[in-house]
């Protein structure tokens, strides 16, 4: 191992010599982190997770350092694989949802075959391969027992409370131009706060985008974050580790109020209403989470109300009135409408991954709404998997979410009455791809390596919990059959 570090030293010499001050700098401190996450491999998918979900990689690069030493820290995620597969003799773990993304990619080359154009599909399977399936496989091979996803989700909470608490001080201070080197960055896209906003005047309101670079995806990104929160809170015995995923929760859903984002709203009520039905935490929780949400709400970003109230006009889309809608969702109802014609005329394999936006504008013109005058995805993840891939893609599509969630589902039933923090740990997970799920209705999939990330560790929640009551059934089989004896 020491002989690993040392090569490692030994390669980046050269750029600490040819590069500049900062840039030397910045390539020692990957090479301490390397050789650290090198001499502890457990810690390597620590760190990876915690620059993965804060875009650090991608900020990094926007900062000067070389594209090949930012992307490459993700391939870090091969030591503790190793470790876990080669030294200690475990098992390669496939699970079902792992199965069913190997389909996918069968009919997602199948349909890329038979487009008009298989060369264009390149880019959307190829992202899905590297960003997805292998992504995938690494995260669920990399998480093995209840404490390292203890840490896993602490990791998450942490990067979210740490983006989450750039973008509150912005919105608190108004420092707007201070965009931390990429972490708190601000949208230029702006929002009406209406006639009778809660400073009593009309103005416009500034969206943030934190690391990302963009409101809704950092919305949707920072929303899953909070039931993972709230599962500490309940969950940990310590006072000083609930007060801080209770800080760390407060500075996510301030960072999500800021997005002004309509479907992360949307999402938070879905999820604290199957909170509330199926008692995934208890009543008193609930009751503190209905009032203290929207006070936080009117703390950060009063004007939240008045964005959250425009979505009273889809009723007069529903009826045909277009009169009342706002620009935005009269584009996005043509988007989603010209999206299904699409699928109708396509519907077994779809005109090709990543394909539908060659053929949106012709079809949503059709509808006559509005008009599209460039091209466009749809606002629908799940309308434009149809169009696609196909009813055929569609079908492998959502089965890798939904058999992830009747997983977690069941192992949360079997937990409930033995261990309350699996428990709630699991029913965190849960409501975090519920409310992604939510967001998605009215979102394409759009930097699909957080969906996928999500789903790998539930999903490698789902069999560390599941070994977990094996060995413990079987344990206490053992130890009965010793009685017994």
């Amino acid at each position: 191992m020491l002989l690993l570090i040392a090569a490692a030293l030994l390669f980046a010499l050269p750029l600490l010599l040819a590069a500049s001050v900062e840039t030397s700098l910045l390539v020692l401190l990957v090479c301490v982190i390397a050789g650290i996450m090198l001499w502890k491999p457990e810690f390597t998918t620590l760190v990876v997770i915690f620059v993965f979900y804060t875009n650090l990689s991608v900020v990094a690069i926007l900062n000067g350092v070389p594209d090949f030493i930012a992307t490459s820290f993700f391939v870090l995620l091969g030591v503790p694989l190793f470790y876990i597969i080669i030294v200690q003799r475990q098992r390669v773990v496939i699970n079902a949802a792992l199965i069913l993304m190997v389909i996918y990619l069968a009919v997602s080359l199948l349909s890329a075959a038979v487009s008009v154009q298989p060369s264009a599909t390149y880019s959307r399977v190829n992202n899905y391969l590297v960003e997805g399936l292998i992504l995938y496989f690494l995260i669920v091979n990399c998480i093995r027992n209840p404490q390292r996803l203890r840490q896993v989700v602490w990791t998450l909470i942490l990067a979210g409370g740490f983006i989450g608490g750039l973008s509150v001080y912005q919105g608190v201070t108004g420092d707007y131009e201070n965009d931390f080197s990429g972490l708190a960055q601000v949208s230029n896209a702006q929002i009406n706060a209406g006639p009778e906003s809660f400073l009593g005047d009309q103005r416009t309101v500034t969206r943030l985008a934190g690391p990302i670079g963009e409101k809704n995806r950092y919305a949707q990104i920072m929303v899953v974050l909070v039931p993972l929160a709230i599962s500490r809170i309940i969950a940990e015995k310590s006072r000083a580790l609930r007060v801080l995923a209770a800080l760390c929760g407060i500075a996510i859903l301030g960072g999500t109020f800021l997005t002004f984002s309509r479907g992360a709203g949307i999402a938070l009520v879905v999820m604290f209403v199957a909170m509330l039905i199926l008692r995934t935490i208890p009543f008193r929780y609930w009751l503190a989470l209905a009032v203290g949400v929207p006070l936080l709400m009117l703390v950060f970003a009063p004007d939240y109300f008045e964005r959250i109230s425009t979505l009273g006009e889809v009723s007069g889309l529903a009826s045909g009135d277009t009169s009342s809608a706002d620009t935005s969702l009269l584009g996005r109802a043509t988007e989603n409408l010209g999206t299904i014609l699409i699928f109708l005329d396509r519907p077994i394999l779809g005109v090709g991954p990543g394909q539908t936006i060659r053929y949106l504008r012709a079809a949503g013109n059709e509808i006559g709404l509005r008009r599209l005058t460039e091209d466009r995805r749809a606002h629908n993840m799940y309308l434009e998997e149809l169009a696609d891939t196909g009813i055929l893609g569609f079908s492998a599509f959502i089965g890798i979410p939904l058999v992830t969630m009747i997983g977690l589902w069941r192992q949360s039933r079997y937990w409930k009455t033995r261990n309350s923090e699996y428990f709630h740990t699991l029913a965190g997970f849960l409501l975090a791809i519920l409310a992604y799920m939510t967001t998605a209705t009215f979102l394409h999939l759009s930097y699909a390596r957080y969906y996928w990330f999500l789903l790998a560790v539930a999903g490698a929640a789902v069999w560390v919990f599941k070994e977990t009551a094996y060995l413990s059934e079987r344990q206490g089989k053992h130890e009965l059959d010793q009685q017994s004896v």
